[in-house]
């Protein structure tokens, strides 16, 4: 009944908005499928509830996984993939035909291209799947598939999600989860230790970096927000993590804070430090990569959403102990990059990030052995 209705509500969005109805596909006959979600961390990790739904429609199903090379570490021995599809970004003639070649080669029934820019959307026709899933109004590229989504959501989750609903099958709105290895946490418990850090202190982690200004936070309030945090809770210690591009604003604030207390983390492999972040009792992070990565890693996050809106990219539940700092200023939600008028970071108080993040302390009881706090 829950498919025949979720393939009614799909089949009228695209009645209204113009587009050919493709009929239902039937899950028990799909052997394999490909899913094409090539980069950034951040929107890997929202496709991943897209994955469960696709395994909990097709649970005997093989599941191949298209994925640039910066960022295939982040579904590193991902027993929900059967096969990663790694190739550059700037991928060369060779390298592309080498990459459809071993799409070929799997065969996927079923082919979801969940980012449908030209090279995505005929790497999705080159692999012979005969059932195609893309977006819609992206001219040539459309043509290029069986079903279209259909997303009547602010969630980018749900936005991915209805290629899911788009075959007629089950898409339950869920949180990203990401497979952290035993190997990998022992390699943190081992780095931490050599830092002095035992495996009963209590972490949260403090990521000032991101790749535009327009979701930098000032590091001067990662250093007041992380005190806040230490003065609560005298046997913390703050991890403040960056990128090697971005070791001077890191070091700067870990300086400023008390001695033995607060350690930078610099450069880390991305599932070393998606595993360092799975350790940490919060994380703090403004509306960039490693804010999403936290989530998928099981940690309550604490996201400084500045341009963007919550309810479209943080769409993460508060009972899973997850927060937004936003102040929904009058020029926000926008587009830009880069801004001179920042009023929607400046606006985020550190006193209103500590009243959310001392919140979520209080509910958090650390499964890794430290205590919560009081």
């Amino acid at each position: 009944m829950f498919r025949k209705q979720a393939w009614s509500r799909g089949r009228f969005a695209m009645i209204l908005h113009g587009m050919p109805v493709a009929r239902p596909v039937d899950p028990a006959r799909v052997e394999r499928v490909l899913l094409v979600r090539p980069r950034y961390l951040g929107d890997i990790c929202l496709v991943l509830p897209t994955l469960e739904a696709v395994r909990a429609a097709c649970p005997n199903a093989r599941i191949g996984f298209v994925v640039e090379r910066e960022s295939a570490a982040l579904l590193e021995h991902d027993p929900r993939i059967h096969e990663r599809f790694i190739v550059s970004r700037g991928a060369s003639p060779r390298e592309t035909l080498a990459l459809i070649r071993a799409l070929r080669h799997f065969a996927p029934h079923v082919a979801i291209d969940l980012f449908c820019n030209p090279r995505t959307a005929v790497w999705t026709r080159a692999s012979g799947a005969r059932v195609r899933v893309g977006y819609p109004h992206k001219g040539w590229r459309s043509a290029l598939y069986t079903h279209h989504s259909a997303p009547r959501t602010l969630s980018a989750i749900g936005f991915h999600l209805a290629s899911v609903a788009a075959l007629g099958w089950p898409a339950p709105h869920g949180v990203p989860s990401l497979h952290v290895s035993e190997a990998r946490r022992a390699e943190v418990i081992a780095e931490l230790l050599a830092i002095g850090v035992g495996p009963h202190i209590r972490l949260v982690g403090f990521h000032p970096g991101a790749r535009w200004p327009t979701r930098r936070w000032a590091p001067e309030r990662f250093v007041a927000l992380a005190r806040r945090f230490l003065d609560g809770d005298p046997g913390g210690v703050a991890l403040i993590t960056g990128t090697n591009a971005e070791r001077e604003v890191v070091e700067a604030i870990a300086r400023t804070l008390p001695v033995g207390r607060a350690h930078a983390v610099i450069g880390w492999p991305i599932a070393r430090f998606v595993a360092l972040q799975a350790r940490c009792a919060a994380f703090v992070s403004g509306d960039t990569g490693p804010m999403h990565t936290a989530v998928a890693a099981g940690t309550a996050t604490l996201g400084l959403m500045s341009r963007n809106r919550p309810a479209m990219f943080f769409p993460y539940p508060e009972d899973r102990g997850h927060r937004a700092h936003y102040a929904r200023v009058e020029c926000s939600p926008c587009h830009r990059d880069t801004c001179d008028d920042l009023r929607c970071l400046e606006r985020l108080s550190v006193d209103g990030a500590w009243a959310l993040l001392e919140a979520m302390l209080a509910q958090t009881t650390d499964s890794r052995g430290a205590t919560a706090a009081p």
